[in-house]
């Protein structure tokens, strides 16, 4: 597969807290992608806790891919997600109080039969050959939720702006080290002439959805993108938070 990784830190940001890494086991490629959370009181960064947000992304990257490449048993999804659960628990050493979102992807190369286990709001999809993109997996944001729904379908008493624009960002589920959140499972098979494209929010929400131009975005941006063919690697990044396993690093 041809891997291409894009990642670049928001306007309003004092880290790039998104990070990935993927790697390879046979036929079978694994991917991570985690967003984490930037702390803020009052619209405004936290000095001293923001790098914690760009350690933890990093760190949650680079374990679950070799954790899942580790044993090697890709198609028990049980399995793999009580390798997740297992490595959780080691978060409350440095990460107490951080959160973040995450997915992991498990593609077979051969069959193109693919898995996608999220915590939170990062998106994948196919991305055809016209360039448009089919999303497929439903953020876990408050937005989202029946009961919002419900609340936002109230006639008598409508939402406002910023009742909106706080349930577009918080989050129903997340990655945290408190409790191991179970991941929600997507199963699909890549079509003939598509890309897997896997993003965290400040891609897909405010550049795609909200059409914000990519410098003049406020949120972290970063996207993954896996193309078939001949296995190679692609990085534009402003901060070193892509990590490849090759077949001699496991």
């Amino acid at each position: 597969m041809q891997i291409s990784w894009t990642s670049q830190q928001g306007r309003k940001r004092r880290q790039n807290s998104d990070a990935a890494a993927v790697g390879y086991c046979g036929e079978f490629l694994v991917a991570t992608i985690v967003d984490a959370a930037e702390k803020e009181i009052c619209g405004k960064a936290v000095t001293g806790t923001n790098e914690r947000g760009e350690r933890l992304a990093q760190y949650w990257a680079t374990t679950c891919t070799e954790a899942i490449l580790g044993p090697g048993v890709f198609n028990d999804t049980e399995y793999v997600i009580a390798q997740l659960a297992e490595h959780q628990k080691a978060l409350r050493e440095c990460f107490l109080h951080d959160i973040a979102s995450y997915a992991v992807l498990i593609l077979n190369e051969e069959s193109r039969a693919l898995k996608w286990l999220f915590t939170g709001d990062c998106r994948f999809g196919f991305q055809h050959s016209g360039g448009n993109i089919e999303w497929l997996n439903t953020p876990h944001r408050l937005e989202n939720a029946e009961i919002f729904k419900q609340a936002a379908d109230h006639p008598e008493k409508p939402l406002t702006s910023i009742e909106k624009q706080i349930a577009q960002h918080a989050l129903t589920q997340s990655l945290n080290a408190r409790r191991f959140l179970l991941p929600e499972l997507i199963e699909a098979s890549l079509p003939a002439n598509a890309n897997v494209i896997a993003a965290t929010d400040g891609f897909w929400c405010e550049h795609l959805f909200t059409g914000t131009a990519l410098g003049d975005l406020e949120d972290d941006a970063s996207w993954l993108t896996i193309t078939p063919g001949r296995r190679s690697v692609q990085e534009k990044t402003d901060t070193p938070n892509f990590h490849l396993f090759t077949e001699d690093s496991k």
